[in-house]
């Protein structure tokens, strides 16, 4: 073209032919960007199948440590529903006084993967992302701080210590250094005074207040649960 005096011509033709590689280019950039991407959103798909595991896990634990709060909490409704107490009831009282330390931490294993690895993104779930750490931030340093008042409590109140230093633990095989009764008497009294009925408010309080927290916790749980199930559904 350019012999033939036709330089226009060729001008056009050598532009569009540079046009249509950078369109090529263009087009095979756009099909790699678009590849990685649904890569990504698998990949949080996958990861989004196990904080849902983790979820079921935490449900399952809080329903076990709610009926044992609950049911230690009967104990102490029982006793405080009392002011006077006979032989007949040393068994309650034991249940009221002995209750083991109740905790449920929430289940962080995916979570923590999640912050630790090379993109801690949740690809196509961002919004769904923050709501996640929310959970593992926020609720979860709540559940922990009434964990460590349930362990605290019994840290700094010594009614235990009072009542293990009176009161001798009872192996069928061995004898103990006051009898039966005198054992009796001592937590009975103690339970009738001011200290040992405090103790137990104490526990009734703090403890009821676990278990409206842990229930919370399950709910949310629960929606997170649902959450992930709705936006898996609505990325297919």
């Amino acid at each position: 073209m350019a012999d033939d005096n036709r330089p226009l011509k060729y001008m056009r033709y050598a532009v569009g032919e540079i046009v249509l590689v950078v369109i090529g280019i263009l087009i095979a950039l756009q099909i790699n960007t678009w590849n990685e991407n649904r890569k990504d959103i698998n990949k949080s798909r996958a990861i989004l199948g196990e904080f849902k595991k983790d979820l079921a896990s935490d449900t399952t634990g809080i329903n076990r440590v709610v009926t044992l709060l609950e049911r230690q909490t009967s104990y102490e409704v029982w006793a405080l529903n009392r002011v006077v107490y006979n032989t007949s009831q040393v068994d309650s009282l034991k249940k009221a006084y002995f209750g083991p330390i109740y905790r449920e931490f929430v289940q962080d294993r995916t979570y923590n993967k999640l912050q630790v690895s090379q993109n801690p993104n949740l690809t196509g779930f961002l919004d769904l992302q923050n709501t996640l750490t929310e959970y593992y931030t926020d609720t979860k340093f709540l559940l922990d701080y009434y964990n460590q008042e349930e362990e605290r409590f019994y840290i700094e109140y010594n009614t235990g210590k009072v009542l293990r230093e009176e009161l001798e633990m009872d192996l069928a095989q061995f004898p103990t250094l006051s009898s039966e009764y005198q054992q009796i008497e001592t937590l009975m009294n103690y339970a009738q005074s001011i200290e040992g009925r405090n103790f137990i408010k104490a526990n009734y309080s703090r403890r009821s207040r676990m278990i409206k927290y842990f229930k919370r916790v399950k709910e949310e749980a629960i929606q997170l649960i649902q959450q992930i199930n709705t936006q898996l559904e609505n990325q297919k």
